[in-house]
């Protein structure tokens, strides 16, 4: 009932581009979207596929561009490599932090 009181606002929410949910008894029967949404939906498989593709091809371009900007070190470690060795450099302080508070204070060490 409220969507035959209120068309006309509803079907200008739903051509602003709003997606409007209609429910019999609180459960969801439709959506009204608007002609472009439900373009788009419609789209056809090839539609869809050249899109993907062209958004593969803009990921590629940035890979790329990034890699110009920010080339990999000379070093040859992979971004594993590095975190590796950052992770055994910190736990080597801590280790000699440690060995050298023990051996300041070996009585509160024991």
């Amino acid at each position: 009932m409220d969507v035959r009181k209120r068309l006309g606002q509803i079907l200008d929410a739903a051509s602003a581009g709003e997606r409007i949910l209609i429910e019999r008894d609180r459960r969801p029967l439709a959506y009204l979207v608007s002609v472009e949404d439900a373009r788009r939906l419609d789209a056809t498989t090839d539609d869809t596929r050249s899109r993907r593709l062209a958004a593969l091809d803009r990921l590629d371009a940035l890979a790329e561009e990034m890699a110009e900007k920010y080339p990999a070190p000379a070093d040859g470690l992979s971004d594993a490599g590095w975190i590796r060795r950052d992770r055994d450099a910190r736990t080597d302080r801590i280790e000699s932090a440690i060995r050298s508070w023990s051996e300041a204070h070996p009585e509160e060490s024991s």
